[in-house]
């Protein structure tokens, strides 16, 4: 029996349900090493994730890339 894994859709729900799980803040770093997804897709993931207004990023390196993300916080009178 052949299954079609999507390996991009398994590795963004690892991400997002390592960042849910965090307490706030999460170290790029820490999603690379602790979330089970491949470290080639953490980077477009988070950008991804940034872009559907999922996540923010709090911190950034240098070039630009994420350092410390967070998810986003809904506030109380955004409808």
């Amino acid at each position: 029996m052949y299954f079609d894994m999507n390996y991009k859709i398994l590795d963004t729900q690892r991400i997002t349900d390592y960042i849910s799980t965090s307490s706030n803040e999460v170290s790029v770093e820490n999603i690379i090493l602790h979330s089970g997804a491949d470290k080639l897709r953490v980077y477009p993931a988070l950008f991804e994730l940034e872009q559907s207004g999922w996540l923010e990023v709090v911190e950034r390196e240098e070039l630009g890339a994420p350092s410390v993300v967070r998810k986003k916080q809904m506030k109380t009178n955004d409808r």
